[in-house]
């Protein structure tokens, strides 16, 4: 079973990033829990539809509406094990896709930014989000490196820094409130 994150990982991470321990705990609570696998091992996921859409070209959204659809829908899914089950029959259709439009681990980083983690492949990514919650922190530090999203962690911008990592989206998810209140919670 893979380790979790060590109070000495998440110093790490916040001198690298220059900011505090508080902010990192913050991302790593709103966007997976806190939590990087299952019980049984398994990394955790968000599969999103939408995005499978968008790599399939529509594709399959006829013939799989539950796993193709053009739009993001709050809610769904509804969960890590129903994210497996969606992620498990994408896969089979096309695994390029199903990969890429899937976020992965404690700071659920979409496959599709792979490169921008410092990974040389898709699969390099998906083995080393397999490995630990601190490779995914690791994973995590260069992803916000370069895309320059250190400065909003550091200046506690976090409707910036939802934008930026999570999309234009992420009003609907209210990931500032909620980045917002966890760094309190975690500053306190």
């Amino acid at each position: 079973m893979p380790t979790s994150l060590t109070l000495a990982d998440y110093q790490q991470a916040a001198k690298n990033l220059r900011t505090e321990v508080a902010v990192i705990k913050a991302v790593t609570e709103v966007e997976s829990g806190g939590q990087g696998f299952l019980p049984n091992g398994r990394v955790v996921i968000r599969f999103e539809p939408h995005l499978f859409h968008r790599y399939t070209q529509g594709q399959f959204d006829a013939s799989h509406p539950q796993i193709s659809f053009k739009n993001l829908r709050a809610g769904y899914p509804t969960g890590v094990l129903h994210s497996w089950q969606l992620y498990d029959e994408a896969k089979a259709l096309n695994l390029q896709a199903a990969r890429m439009a899937t976020s992965f681990g404690l700071f659920q980083i979409l496959g599709s930014n792979w490169p921008d983690c410092g990974c040389k492949s898709l699969s390099e990514f998906i083995t080393r989000m397999s490995r630990s919650e601190a490779e995914q922190l690791n994973l995590f530090c260069n992803l916000i490196t370069n895309w320059g999203l250190d400065d909003e962690l550091r200046e506690h911008q976090w409707a910036r820094f939802a934008r930026m990592y999570n999309g234009k989206d992420f009003k609907l998810m209210k990931y500032d409130i909620k980045l917002s209140n966890a760094y309190k919670k975690f500053s306190s």
